[in-house]
Order: C-alpha cells, then sequence, then structure tokens
C-alpha cells in the first residue's frame, strides 16, 4: 500500500516559487500597512490615501494570501496535505469576511484625497477629504513634509460648499476660496500646524485652533 505521505508530486519549479515569494511579501506587507491605517498612528498621507479601509485590506489580503499558498504550496495529494487545504480555506474565509464586511459596511471607511495646494518647496500641502458616507462634508488638512514621509500636521475644519480654490501666500500661510468667503490661515513654521480652524457654522471665517492641553 502506497504511503500517502509520500505520494506529494514534483517539486515546485523555480519561477513558480520566486513568484509565490514576491506575491507572499507583497501580501505580508499589505496587511502591516493595513494594519498601521486602523487610526494611522502615526498620521501618515500614504496610510491615510491608501490604506485607510481595514475591510477592504481584508479582502485584498486574503486573495493575495491565498494566491501564495497556491504558488508555494501546490496540494497535490489532500490526505498528505490537509494542513494546506486548512490554510487555503483560513485566506478564502479572510478574504470572503472582507467582501461582506466592505460591501456593508464599507461606505463608513471610504474617502477620497485630493491635493489641492502645495507650498512653492513642495514640503507642505493642503488636501481635501470628502467621506464616502458624506459626500456634502469636506475636510481640510495641511500635510507636511513629502512623499511617503507626508504627515497630517492638523485639519482646517470641514468647509461648506467645497472649496473653490486654494493657494499657499507663504510657507507658513494659507488661503481659501469658500462659498462663504476667502480666509487666511497660519501654520506653525516648525510643524505645520494649523493656528487657526473654520468656524462651527458656515458664514464663521477663521478662529482659533483649540490647543491640546
Amino acid at each position: 500500500m502506497t504511503n500517502p505521505a509520500l505520494v506529494t508530486g514534483a517539486p515546485v519549479s523555480v519561477p513558480r516559487r520566486l513568484a509565490g515569494w514576491v506575491v507572499a511579501a507583497v501580501t505580508v506587507a499589505a496587511a502591516g500597512l493595513f494594519a498601521l491605517g486602523i487610526g494611522n498612528p502615526l498620521r501618515l498621507g500614504v496610510l491615510e490615501r491608501y490604506f485607510f479601509d481595514p475591510l477592504f485590506g481584508m479582502l485584498l489580503v486574503g486573495l493575495a494570501g491565498y494566491l501564495a499558498l497556491w504558488l508555494l504550496l501546490p496540494i497535490r495529494n489532500e490526505a498528505a496535505q490537509g494542513r494546506r487545504i486548512v490554510a487555503r480555506v483560513a485566506t478564502l474565509v479572510l478574504a470572503g469576511g472582507g467582501l461582506v464586511g466592505w460591501g456593508i459596511f464599507g461606505v463608513f471607511f471610504n474617502q477620497e484625497v485630493t491635493e489641492v495646494a502645495q507650498s512653492s518647496d513642495g514640503s507642505r500641502a493642503l488636501v481635501e477629504v470628502v467621506h464616502a458616507n458624506n459626500p456634502f462634508r469636506y475636510e481640510l488638512r495641511v500635510w507636511n513634509g513629502t512623499g511617503l514621509t507626508a504627515r497630517e500636521a492638523g485639519s482646517l475644519g470641514e468647509a461648506c460648499g467645497g472649496v473653490q480654490a486654494a493657494r499657499f501666500v507663504t510657507e507658513d500661510r494659507v488661503e481659501l476660496d469658500t462659498t462663504y468667503g476667502t480666509w487666511q490661515f497660519d501654520l506653525d513654521p516648525a510643524t505645520g500646524a494649523p493656528q487657526q480652524v473654520l468656524g462651527p457654522r458656515c458664514p464663521d471665517g477663521p478662529v482659533p485652533a483649540r490647543m491640546e492641553p
């Protein structure tokens, strides 16, 4: 009688193994980035823009994980390779949970981030964030830094009706054209944190930002 543990087929080819390791690395990196994107404790702009939705992250990581397992650990004998089957099922459960959750609750996580102004030296940017669950909510945030190191320095608040135009007057001052007026906001020279924010009512101009204790 043949020992099922010995019936495992030919070894995985080198190209397939390399492709599998690439997919596995991408899967691990994506899982880490989506995990960091929950709450975004580092306040990184790249996480806020691309890795904000954990449910979509579950779907993506589950599918990528399944592909990595299919490439690296093919199932040629179900009796001898039951653990591989369990691993594949686990990735499909993760992807399925992410798909269902994303379909039902994804609107609460989805947001569109658009850069509306940049300082002359490129070290700061003003972005407009529109939340899918409230498309009439236009939040303005200041990013400090460039590229992958750009971090959120603070929020100017929500502009009623959105922003018609925005510009950096200097590196430490931004100007907004809104439906209710044109206003300027000072930024901290060191951190870029806004020193004023939009008032609580739509016609209100800038008011002093609250200082954390």
